[in-house]
Order: C-alpha cells, then structure tokens, then sequence
C-alpha cells in the first residue's frame, strides 16, 4: 500500500497556503511568512512534511504539525487507506505512521485495526490495544466518526482501569534501579519508549498503577509521576505522597503548558534537559515549605532575588549576598572533613552546585534566606481578551486562595499600572484579597505574565456564528467545522489558532447531546406544510452567513395565520429546537430605537422573530417600518448609531442572521420588500381530534428535550451546506423555466427555501422523497402567489376600491348633487366619496369613508391597517395626504388621502 500519499496531499496544500507562501528550495519549504513574528523565517521539509518551525528559534519559537494546519487531510484515513482481507490493519497502520507518526517497523504487532458501530449504522475503524484477559482498549481513527460517537477512546465493557490497572509497552522489562515513567495515556507511553525511556499508562489521572508498583516493591525503582498538566493532573502531588510513605522513590516530572508526551515526542523535543527541566518543575511542584521552594530555584537560577508562590500566596524571595561566600569556604571544610573521616581522599566537591546538594549547603542557604509574605492570593494571568467591535483589552487573572474557591476576575490595563492600583482591584474584584508588594516586585510579576507571550481570545458580543473564525460560539458550547468544541477552564473556546469566546449574557442557548427526529411525521400531520417550511427555513437560518457569502442574499419568512392555527405555537417549539425556552420574538412597533438597534445584532445564523401585537396600542416607542428590513436581506446593517467617540464616526454592525415575520395580517410594502419575502399562511382545515393530543406535545415538550436538535444539525454543517447550494441552481432554472413567475427575486428566494426543504432528511431520515416533493410543491406554489401579489394591491386595499366603487357613484336629481358626467333621462352622477373637484384626482376622507359604509352596513378595512397600506396602492397610484376644498360638502376644507385617476384620461381620451 501507498502510505505517501498523505505526504504528497501535504505538500500540495503547503504549496497552495497563502499564508506562509513558501519557496521550495529542493527537499525544503523556506523564506514561508511565520504566523507567530510576520517575518519570512517559516521552513519545513518538502519531503516528510511534520512540523512547520521558525528559524528565529529564540525570538520567536514558532512551531505547528501538519496535522493542527491542515487537520481535514488527516480525517477519513478510512477512505485513503482502507483495510483489505491481504491487509486487515491498512487503516490503522496509516493512522498509526501518519498521525501518531509512530514507526512501524517498531510498534507494528502491538495493536490490531478493530471496529465501533455508529449510532447510524455503519462502523468506525479503531486503532486496538489488548488489554489481556480478552479487554482491550481502543482509539477511533476517523475524526468525522468522534463527532459521531461523541469521544473517540473507549475501553471494552467491563474493563475497570480504577482498580490499579496499566498498559506497558509489549517487551519492556522493569527491573532494579529503574526509572520508570507513570503517564496517563497508551499513546504517551509509547512516546516515552521510542525516545529510549521507560513508561507504563494508567490511563488516567484518576488511576495510581499500583499492580505494577507492587510487583517491584522494594527494587530501588524510581517511579516519575509524568501526568498531563491539568487540574486533574495535581492528584500527582498526593500520589508523590503516598509512594514515599510507602518507602519508594518518587519525583513528579511536570511538561509546561498544554502539550503531551506524544505530541512532544513529534516535536522531538523529548531531551535529557527538558526532561531536567520537567523534574525541575516537579521539585517546586512538590515542595512542603516556601524555603524548601525558593532552594531549588535557587540551585536551578542561581538569582538572589524572586517572587515565588506557594500555598496560592505569594512571597519575596531574598538571598544574602554572603551565601555565596559562604558555600566557598564550606567547600574547603566538607573536603577537609571527607579527608579526616576516611583517612583517605574522596572526591573532592568543586563546584557550588554540589556543595549546595549537601546537608551543610542546605543549611547555609537556610541561614542566608529571607522570604517575605507580599499578597494573600497567587494571581495568575490567563489571557487578553479584545473585543472586536471596540479593540478593548481586558486581562483575565485566575485569583486562588488559600482556603476556599478561587474566581476568574478582569482587570484593565490601568489596574496593573502600580502596586496601588492593582491592589485596589483585587479588593473590588476579589473579596478579601490584597498586594502589598512594591513597584519592583509588580514589575518583575508583570514581567513574568507577559514576556513569554500572551494568549489573546477574541470577544464577540453575540450568539452564533463567528463567520471569520467559523465558528459557532455560545455561552456553554460552541461548534466548529461540525465538531463541538469544550469551553476550557479559562471560559473560551479554541479553534484551530482562533481562541473566542461571547460577552453576550442577555438569554441563553440550551442544548442535549441527545437527539430523536421521531417527532417529525407528528410535526407534519399537526402544522401542515406551512410548518414544515418555518422548520426548513430555520434549519437554514443555521447557515444563513455561509448561504449568504456564496449567493450573496437570504430571503425573509412571513409566517401568518388566523386565529388558533397553531402559528405561536410552531415558533415558540422551533425556539425550542435551538435550546431558547418560552420565546417567541419582539415586537419592533413598542421598541425603543436602541432595543430594536440591539435586537438586530444579538444574534447570527440564527432567526429574528418580529411578531406584531395589538396595532391598536398607542404607547409606541418609536415607529417600525417593515421597509427598513431590506438592507438586512444582503447581510448589511439595518441601523447605524454614532459613535461615542467626539468624532464622525459611525457604527453600522452587519445583520448576521436571518428574519422572520410573524403577525395576523400580511406585511404590505413596496416590491423590493414583498419580493423579499416567502409567504406562508396557516389554516385550520387539516385539524381534526386526532391532532389537538399532539398539538399539546409540543407546546408542553421541554427545552431540554428538543435542543438536541441544534448539535444534531451543526454536527451536519458541511453536508447541508453542500447540499442547499448543490440543490439551489437547479431549483431557480426550473422555476425559471416553468414561466409562470418573471421576478428573479421572487425566484431566487423561493428556490433557496425550496433547497432548504431538500436537506430535512439528512435530519430527519424518515422523511419520504414523495413528502419532501410536496412541500416543495408548497413552496412553488407560494412564489406563484407571490408573483401574483407583486402585481396586485393587498386584499385589504382590493376591498377598500371595490367597496369605493360600490359606494362612489350614484345616479341623482341634478339638484341634488354637483354633476360629474350627466346621463339620460334628467340623471346625474353624483360622487359621495371622492372630495376632488378635478376628476385626475381621486381625494378621500377616511372618517366620511367608514361613516358611509356604516349607513350602507358595508363591513369596511380597518382604518388604522389602511393608513399603512394606502400608500402602496397600485391600482390608484397614491399622491399624498393633504386638505381639499370638498366637491361634495359645499367646498369646506376635508383632509383627504389623495390618489391619481387613470380612468379620468382615459374617458379623456
């Protein structure tokens, strides 16, 4: 089998970054763009391509796999190299040489491809270890099947790992004055062994392997306590207790930072010094005093000034200048002592680094120490967090106390200014908590936190998606490229480089790992195809940044209906689905312009619901025009503020998410705004008594039962959306081509939706091909309505016109009303409702409109609706609202509503 061709995928996609733009220069990538220092000193190999460096090692450091750039090459090895009966371990094999990158010409028989069912059907290849006793343990190759299966490590049923349990690598032997390593994971230890050193896997930090420490009790074994570098991992400091107690040799070899054996092991950076440097750490790690701490970092720095923390305080450090005469002369007098006890020469202690190892250094040391206490608290720095819509930083500090729960707090710059200030923020910030340190003490502090790099996470001050990072980002959770990403202890997520996190605290998303589509069918047979389509459009809205970065437009949904037909309830449950509880949306016509100006950015990919409540309601905030909506259908701002900033400057933030109408009466406006829109409309004709048990389902269903259904749909993120805008052109030329619909617009977002239903069974799998076909039937049939509208006036003007032409004209006596168009038989027309003198006009006062109606008991529009809608009349072009002299009422002044006669020039002509 061909095991390189990852390589070559590699070398291409290196070939093809932009970002580092590198130069091949034979068998090596040079002159790339470092992402950590900008400066074109970012090489690798072009032959085996594993880590991607900085030549300016000491300034800059930079250093990533392969495998973190370009993590979609290293997702289905299943595909690229699939297990065949001539070799059953072809899959394994590759993941084990390219990902573990593991030689196999060493490890090769210790472990076996094995198989995990999916919980859809199907299998996941596994890389297997055996356990012996017929477990084993087992890590999933495929990152697309960890998604799936929610972990990607599991232990065969049954296996108690607890109970003192470890793996060693196959053929190692342990045996008198041994150091052996005690790791957390198989991986690790096969790590620790291929670099020369001996390790057995407890498999976790909650596990001691005490079989094997009690098969070699009493051999002089060093057991090196080498957990990860968590909070979990601090259990090594009761494990380091207990194996001393016991009478063994025990030290605590602790990494820095976040990385792994093996991922040091692939940035071969497992050295006799790191491993010094490791124990180093372990030594202060485990100390039982601030004086046994501040003596070895002063064997390790050889400094005579520090601050050193210690039972989550922190103390000046201050060694005597005379210590080190001191540790001198002892060296002629531990010599000399050697010579008189033996009688003989030993050899002779030289340096200060070993007198300092003796009882007599420890001693002296002791005598020239003074520690001194300078803060009740360790606080110590997480992260800089920048908000991206303002550029502010804020500092985040973990602050632990000795006694009790230590608490994440934020300063500003000006907090870590002087020892003042920083101690007035610990007591605003962090009860009880002071500094009494000095300005050298802080500066050597800040130093500390800041001069090896500071971790930067961006702040967005919404829910959803973060379209530059990719990443779905809520309080609790977040998603990215399908996979859903844990918020660390610090409160952030990280993807890939990007470290992100929200501000935003006004709701929150709940969401169930748990997901059961069995409701569907209910769904249907209860709201019909009108909500089948708010459900797809939903489904949709989850897209709607990527939908409108591709097709550049995401349409709006108006979702009405008449009383009792369950349009409420479709929302609040569609709310449901993406984890908001007892929400339907706000009502924009008794929002101020700053809540509505709020409410239009506080989400993205997700929908904004504006529903209508009583038009009859006077106590508006400010006026809410449907047409302001138009700008937000191409993803720009619907509002701008000015900044608070004395200058010109404005903030216009982009609408993210996607709009949705909900009220009893259409929307009417102008045709940019219609054509905008899909119309759907609910009924009660499908309701029988059959449904009312399942309508009462999903009003009382709780939130945590159906937000399964937004980690359930995110997890699909790439196959909807290759499938929406694979699905979409099609859509759009066969309505095209059916000719009954000539607004591309209206075209364009029928079709979009219509994509959107085409997508409900990679969701919903029961859904049939002949059902999704129906709805999108549905959704035709309502472009070809609203084509239809866009060339008529709302229902409610029709009637207004046509109870107008009912009750306008009359035929009467000539002295009994000003003659219009005289007639046979001594008649006249007379108009009662037209107030205009000049017949190109048509002027109507909308009091003496409803009052006529009411003498002719004509049920007339609402007059408040028809103030909204008049002015987008088409069959009467409307001119304006303005005083008449009356045709009909002696020529007094009437305020009348104006519109322009066709029919006038007509006739004229």
């Amino acid at each position: 089998m061909d095991y390189s061709q990852i390589n070559r995928d590699v070398v291409a996609a290196l070939e093809r970054d932009q970002a580092f733009q590198f130069k091949r220069r034979g068998d090596y990538f040079q002159a790339g763009i470092c992402p950590g220092c900008g400066k074109k000193q970012a090489w690798t190999s072009a032959v085996t391509p594993i880590v991607v460096r900085c030549n300016r090692k000491n300034n800059c450091g930079y250093e990533e796999s392969v495998r973190d750039l370009y993590p979609d090459l290293f997702e289905n090895f299943s595909k690229h190299y699939p297990a065949t009966p001539e070799e059953p371990n072809a899959t394994a094999r590759a993941y084990m040489d390219h990902v573990r990158q593991f030689p196999h010409s060493k490890i090769g028989g210790w472990f076996e491809q094995g198989a995990r069912p999916l919980p859809g059907g199907g299998y996941a290849p596994t890389v297997r270890f055996d356990l012996g006793d017929g477990y084993y343990w087992e890590r999933v190759i495929n990152k697309n099947d960890e998604r799936e299966l929610g972990d990607k490590a599991f232990f065969k049923s049954g296996y108690r790992y607890s109970d003192g349990k470890s793996w060693q690598p196959p053929g190692q032997t342990l045996k008198s004055n041994d150091v052996v390593y005690i790791v957390e994971g198989i991986f690790h230890a096969i790590a620790l062994w291929l670099c020369g050193l001996k390790a057995v896997a407890a498999f976790s930090s909650n596990n001691l392997p005490r079989q094997v420490i009690e098969a070699y009790r009493g051999q002089s074994i060093t057991w090196r306590l080498a957990y990860d570098n968590d909070p979990a991992g601090e259990r090594m400091g009761r494990y380091h207790e207990q194996l001393q107690e016991q009478g063994e040799v025990a030290e605590v070899c602790l990494v820095s930072g976040s990385e792994d054996w093996d991922d040091l092991y692939r940035l071969d950076k497992i050295t006799p010094q790191f491993i010094e440097d490791c124990l180093y750490r372990g030594r202060l790690f485990t100390a039982k005093s601030i004086e046994e701490k501040a003596y070895h970092w002063y064997c390790k720095r050889r400094r005579s000034y520090t601050v050193l923390d210690f039972g989550s305080r922190l103390y000046s450090v201050h060694v005597e200048d005379s210590l080190a005469r001191s540790l001198s002369e002892a060296i002629e007098e531990l010599n000399q002592a050697d010579i008189e006890d033996s009688g003989k020469d030993k050899e002779a202690i030289s340096t200060i680094e070993a007198v300092l190892a003796t009882e007599r250094g420890r001693e002296l040391f002791d005598r020239n120490l003074n520690t001194t206490s300078i803060s009740n608290c360790l606080p110590r720095f997480l992260y800089c967090e920048i908000n991206k819509e303002n550029l502010e930083v804020a500092y985040y500090f973990n602050i632990a106390v000795p006694r009790g729960k230590g608490l994440q707090v934020a300063f500003t710059g000006s907090h870590l200014e002087s020892p003042k200030s920083f101690n007035k923020a610990l007591l605003n910030q962090a009860p009880g908590s002071t500094f009494d340190g000095s300005e050298q003490q802080l500066k050597l502090l800040r130093d500390r936190w800041f001069d090896s790099g500071v971790k930067t996470v961006e702040t967005i001050n919404f829910l959803g998606y973060e379209r530059h990072c990719q990443v779905y980002v809520f309080q609790d959770f977040a998603f990215h490229n399908g996979r859903k990403l844990k918020r660390n202890r610090q409160g952030y997520f990280t993807a890939g480089k990007q470290r992100i996190k929200t501000s935003f605290k006004s709701f929150k998303h709940h969401h169930n790992t748990e997901f059961s589509p069995a409701w569907i069918e209910d769904f249907h047979a209860v709201f019909s195809n009108s909500g089948m389509v708010a459900l797809s459009f939903w489904l949709g809205s989850l897209f709607a940044e990527q939908i409108r970065t591709e097709l550049k437009a995401f349409p709006f949904l108006e979702l009405t209906g008449e009383y009792g037909a369950g349009k409420s309830t479709v929302i609040e449950f569609l709310w449901k689905l993406c984890g908001r509880d007892d929400y339907e949306g706000f009502d924009p016509g008794k929002a101020t312009f700053s809540n509505r100006t709020r409410n239009f950015v506080q989400v993205s990919n997700l929908p904004l619901v504006l529903i209508e409540s009583d038009r009859s309601d006077k106590a508006k905030k400010g006026p809410f025009d449907f047409e302001e909506l138009k700008t937000a259908y191409n993803g720009r701002s619907p509002r701008g503020t000015g900044a608070r900033n004395n200058s010109n400057d404005t903030i216009e933030p982009p609408f993210r998410g996607s709009i949705v109408i909900a009220q009893n009466d259409t929307v009417d406006g102008s045709p940019a705004l219609l054509s905008r829109i899909v119309h759907c409309h609910a009924t009660k004709d499908h309701f029988s008594p059959a449904t009312k048990p399942l309508v009462q389902r999903f009003e009382r269903i709780p939130v945590e039962e159906a937000s399964g259904f937004l980690p359930a749909v995110l997890h699909r993120e790439k196959a909807i959306l290759e499938k929406i805008l694979c699905d979409y052109p099609a859509l759009d030329a066969e309505y095209v081509h059916r000719g009954e619909i000539h607004d591309q617009r209206v075209v364009k977002n029928h079709a979009m939706v219509s994509a959107m239903v085409g997508v409900l069974p990679l969701v919903f799998p029961s859904l049939s091909e002949a059902t999704v076909k129906d709805i999108q039937h549905y959704v035709y049939l309502r472009a070809v309505n609203r084509q239809g509208r866009l060339s008529a006036d709302h229902p409610e003007v029709q009637k207004f016109w046509e109870i107008y032409d009912y009750l306008n004209v009359r035929l009467v006596d000539d002295s009994q009303a000003p003659a219009i168009y005289a007639t046979d038989g001594g008649k006249v027309e007379a108009q009662t409702l037209n107030h205009s003198k000049d017949p190109a006009w048509i002027a109507i006062n909308l009091i003496h409109y409803k009052q006529q109606c009411e003498l002719a008991k004509v049920d007339h529009p609402d007059i408040n609706s028809l103030k909204k809608l008049l002015p987008h009349s088409r069959r009467y072009k409307f001119h304006g609202r303005k005083n008449v002299k009356s045709a009909i009422d002696n020529d007094r002044a009437r305020f009348c509503w104006v519109f322009e006669n066709p029919d006038a020039k007509k006739r004229a002509d």
